[in-house]
């Protein structure tokens, strides 16, 4: 069994680059493969730094909802830290686009998703205690390591995991546009609760516990990393903004225990010790750019 994912992140309100998006999907024929969009966060500018949003941020919120329902497919996005603050509630779905933050969804048998918004400091890395993005919610680290536990043990079986932000010290949450600038201005804008809580959910060695079910982690918010990383066997993506348009395609394929460990000597010796008989797994990824 196979599904394929559309991946938009970071729109940041063009409503002209979702129609670009749409399109394009039809022109290459690419529409009727995708079985779910996943929206990794900020659909419009909310001043995040206000301790509240306006109801222009909501109504620019609601068109972003209605241009991606156009798409004809099931919708999944959480809020990032340019969203409203009705964002963050359960009562923000909009027909067929649905508001994952603090929620589990069953995709399929054997499969589930599970989101949760907000976003973490982010800080220089030779200066940690320097803040260069502050967090929205101000407790969104906080919240991740009361949360995303108990919300992954309630799920008995493969997850995608989508949040604004990615793990810390991956190379799609390192902000390092001029490496050779003095003094270094590059942004850790990984959170390193999500780093710890991947790294006790997939196999980091061969003899990893039975355990692991993230098989992958779909974030945004850092613009120019883009791409593609890992922790383990769990994957890590950063479609990369929309608004610059970029966007990603996923395939995960269902494949059974043994013939993992017969075709993919590399990739089953970390799963020989789960009691699982199927695992989902990344069978392709492509980059895009409008």
């Amino acid at each position: 069994m196979n599904h394929t994912f559309l991946l938009v992140s970071d729109i940041h309100y063009r409503l002209d680059n979702i129609e670009k998006l749409r399109k394009w999907l039809i022109e290459k024929d690419r529409l009727m493969e995708i079985d779910f969009v996943i929206v990794s966060g900020d659909l419009v500018n909310a001043n995040y730094l206000t301790p509240l949003t306006t109801e222009k941020d909501r109504e620019e919120f609601r068109e972003v909802l209605s241009a991606l329902e156009k798409l004809g497919k099931s919708v999944y996005y959480i809020p990032g830290n340019h969203d409203p603050d009705t964002s963050f509630l359960f009562s923000s779905d909009q027909g067929s686009v649905i508001n994952l933050h603090n929620k589990i969804v069953q995709l399929t048998p054997g499969l589930s998703i599970l989101g949760f918004g907000g976003s973490t400091d982010g800080v220089l890395k030779n200066s940690p205690e320097t803040v260069v993005w502050p967090a929205c919610p101000s407790n969104t680290e906080s919240l991740f390591a009361e949360k995303l536990p108990t919300l992954l043990d309630q799920v008995k079986e493969d997850v995608i995991l989508v949040t604004h932000v990615g793990p810390a010290k991956i190379g799609t949450t390192n902000v390092e546009m001029f490496p050779l600038q003095e003094p270094s201005t590059s942004v850790e804008a990984g959170s390193p609760t999500i780093r710890k809580i991947l790294e006790s959910r997939s196999p980091l060695t061969p003899d990893s516990p039975p355990n692991c079910k993230v098989v992958v982690n779909i974030h945004g918010h850092s613009h120019y990393p883009f791409g593609l990383s890992h922790l383990g066997q769990t994957m890590i993506v950063n479609p990369g903004p929309l608004r610059d348009g970029r966007f990603s395609i996923l395939k995960l394929r269902q494949t059974i225990k043994e013939n993992l460990l017969q075709t993919d000597e590399e990739r089953g010796c970390f799963y020989r010790n789960s009691n699982s008989a199927n695992f989902w797994i990344l069978e392709g990824l492509e980059f895009h750019f409008l």
